[in-house]
């Protein structure tokens, strides 16, 4: 009898120490809390998170596009006869299609002219490009720099850190955007796009 009584009271005591268990509570971390640990911090032990902030538009770096030089040589803006006197005809003249033209620098009467992979907009003898393909052996040089198919996306960064960071705060990693002016609120801007790292060409943007 006694040896039934003491089973009997290790069978309760055995049955208590589960249910104990099973209703304890899991500890699970607080959604503030697993959002904080894929973030960083601005400082340790402060729970304000850094956000990447837009670079002010006025901020961003000037690239002259009218003052850049092909080779060295000739300005992107320039006229026919001295753009022809240096690198010679043009592969080809384009008509443009009127009903579908938007954002260029002449309003009618021009031409698209071609050379190298290179659009230019030619009208009477002025010769305005709006797109420069960077092909081996031609560069743009642009206040003492020289962009070249080699430039890469880490040397565009010494020389134009904000824009660099702004297109890295929205998310670009082939494009950088440039002020064509010193004028803030001017229309016109430069882009730069990288095709597997290494700059491709340069685009005289103009909005429609």
């Amino acid at each position: 009898m006694h040896r039934v009584f003491l089973s009997l009271l290790i069978v309760c005591a055995t049955a208590c120490h589960n249910n104990t268990a099973d209703d304890e509570p899991t500890a699970v971390p607080a959604p503030s809390e697993l959002a904080i640990t894929s973030l960083e911090k601005v400082e340790d032990g402060d729970s304000v998170l850094e956000a990447h902030e837009d670079i002010d538009w006025k901020e961003i770096e000037v690239f002259q596009f009218s003052k850049a030089l092909i080779d060295n040589k000739v300005p992107l803006h320039t006229t026919l006869p001295r753009f022809s006197a240096v690198f010679g005809e043009a592969d080809s003249l384009v008509e443009p299609k009127w009903e579908y033209l938007c954002g260029t620098q002449f309003e009618d009467n021009f031409q698209y002219f071609y050379k190298d992979g290179s659009r230019f907009e030619l009208y009477k003898d002025t010769l305005f490009c709006s797109e420069y393909k960077l092909t081996p052996g031609h560069t743009v040089v642009h206040a003492g720099i020289t962009f070249s198919c080699n430039t890469t996306w880490a040397e565009m960064k010494k020389h134009f850190p904000k824009a660099v960071q702004q297109a890295e705060n929205v998310g670009y990693t082939d494009m950088i955007t440039l002020r064509d002016a010193d004028v803030e609120d001017s229309d016109s801007s430069v882009r730069f796009y990288f095709e597997n790292g290494k700059l491709e060409r340069i685009v005289y943007f103009v909005p429609c």
